[in-house]
């Protein structure tokens, strides 16, 4: 595996540099087992390219050493599940939060506290992204304006209840999760829903969650990296796999033709 990554120089750099001319990114990252300790592995990519790294830690230091969300422009938007070191001032792209994980929260604080409007919201979102799909197959590139003002007005008057709800809420095990949902919902209510005054900008941030996907099941089965090297290695390995898949090539012949160089 060493000797292989280490051909993958000059295309891990020909990846980073591409990376950067996106005007859409999704990233995620997860913790992975590697000599008995805990390590990250973190995914950057799009539909055509799957970039992985690893750290010996997940935190804003190994972030930056990443050098990707710092090098993206105010015009790039990135995709993810509520990572809040992306509001980091740092950074200046348009953050985008994952509908899918929004939604399981809701489920969770329906499910817990009995309350109507987060099943509510959660209806909502569905029967409208619905809607955008629906929109989209007919050709449409937008809602009517008197959609989006609909959609807003309903949003606004269920978030108005979930507040009302969560304050009145005194159990220790449902009510701070709750009460944090609805906070965060309030302060980055633009960045979860963006998606629905502009169609370029996708709903969720399952295609980096299926990036990683494949790593999770690999330490199902092998357990654990021997260390955080042989991670990176594999982390290397899998971007060439990944990427190649993404754009139809072969991805044992290019690993192939790579070691010949």
């Amino acid at each position: 595996m060493k000797r292989a990554a280490g051909k993958l120089d000059l295309f891990m750099s020909d990846l980073f540099q591409a990376l950067l001319t996106r005007n859409l990114l999704y990233w995620d990252d997860t913790v992975v087992m590697a000599d008995k300790k805990r390590i990250c592995l973190r995914f950057y990519g799009d539909e055509g390219m799957a970039y992985y790294v690893a750290h010996d830690k997940k935190d804003m230091e190994s972030i930056v050493e990443d050098g990707i969300l710092d090098a993206l422009t105010n015009e790039a938007r990135v995709m993810h599940d509520h990572n809040s070191i992306n509001y980091n001032d740092r950074f200046c792209f348009l953050n985008l939060e994952c509908n899918a994980h929004l939604q399981r929260n809701l489920q969770k604080t329906a499910d817990e506290t009995g309350h109507a409007k987060p099943k509510e919201l959660k209806e909502l979102i569905s029967a409208t992204i619905k809607d955008r799909n629906d929109l989209i197959s007919a050709g449409g590139i937008s809602f009517e304006d008197s959609y989006v003002e609909d959609f807003e007005q309903k949003l606004t008057d269920i978030l108005g209840g979930m507040e009302k709800d969560a304050a009145e809420n005194k159990s220790i095990y449902s009510g701070p999760f709750e009460r944090a949902l609805v906070k965060r919902l309030h302060k980055y209510r633009e960045n979860y829903f963006a998606w629905v005054r502009d169609f370029t900008i996708p709903t969720t941030n399952n295609l980096a969650e299926r990036a990683l996907r494949g790593v999770k099941t690999k330490m199902k089965v092998a357990g654990q990296f021997s260390s955080s090297r042989s991670a990176n290695y594999y982390a290397k390995i899998r971007s060439c796999i990944e990427t190649c898949r993404r754009n139809g090539i072969n991805e044992i012949t290019a690993l192939y033709d790579t070691d010949l160089e």
